[in-house]
């Protein structure tokens, strides 16, 4: 209940309650805009998602491929190698907002300020070419990593917040302007009753004077 019930009908609650309607609307329609903001976003979002998600498959089919050949040719020792020379990754994050919606995005970084930095710790004239594309498939894979990374953050926000928007959305729809319209309905009834008694008493009064004038 808003409250008004408790209150004496007057024209003042009245106003009160139609400018008190007119201003959950107007909150209806910017959430609404939000909603649609948040809509675009997220469809627009799914869809670089499933574009990642097929160039993902692709990359990582041919970094099998490479993966294989690399053992085939150098062995698997050159695989312990490159993996006790893998760079420490730090990541950093900012912060960003969609229609009051905050979310966080990652970025990796590395000492010297290149989060793909070279590996050297083989000996390029004693090994296949095959190692170099290797180390250039996971480069470009490790891209795809943190663009994932990011949009699945970013989605799991958006949706998060479009659920929080599309509740508040109906409770003003379907709660609070259907009971401040009944508030309204019941004040002007009211009143309007209220007047009608008035103008029947001025009129019997006015009825009652013209009487006695007559006599």
């Amino acid at each position: 209940m808003t409250g008004s019930a408790q209150r004496p009908p007057t024209r003042e609650q009245l106003l009160d309650v139609r400018k008190r309607r007119s201003t959950v609307q107007y909150g209806k329609q910017l959430l609404e805009k939000k909603r649609d903001a948040l809509l675009r976003s997220i469809e627009e979002d799914r869809r670089r998602f499933r574009d990642l998600e097929r160039e993902f498959r692709e990359r990582t089919k041919r970094l099998s491929v490479l993966y294989a050949l690399v053992r085939m040719y150098d062995g698997a020792s050159m695989m312990q190698l490159l993996r006790m020379d893998a760079p420490e990754i730090s990541v950093s994050s900012v912060r960003h907002s969609l229609m009051g919606c905050h979310f966080v995005q990652f970025m990796p970084e590395s000492a010297n300020g290149n989060p793909h930095q070279t590996r050297s710790a083989y000996d390029p004239a004693l090994t296949s070419l095959y190692v170099d594309d290797l180390l250039r498939e996971i480069g470009s894979v490790d891209a795809l990593v943190w663009q994932y990374v990011n949009l699945t953050t970013k989605l799991s926000f958006l949706e998060k917040e479009l659920r929080k928007t599309l509740m508040k959305i109906n409770t003003l729809q379907y709660v609070l302007l259907p009971e401040l319209a009944r508030d309204e309905t019941r004040i002007r009834a009211i009143l309007s009753e209220r007047e009608r008694q008035e103008r029947f008493s001025i009129k019997r009064l006015s009825s009652k004077k013209k009487a006695h004038a007559v006599l």
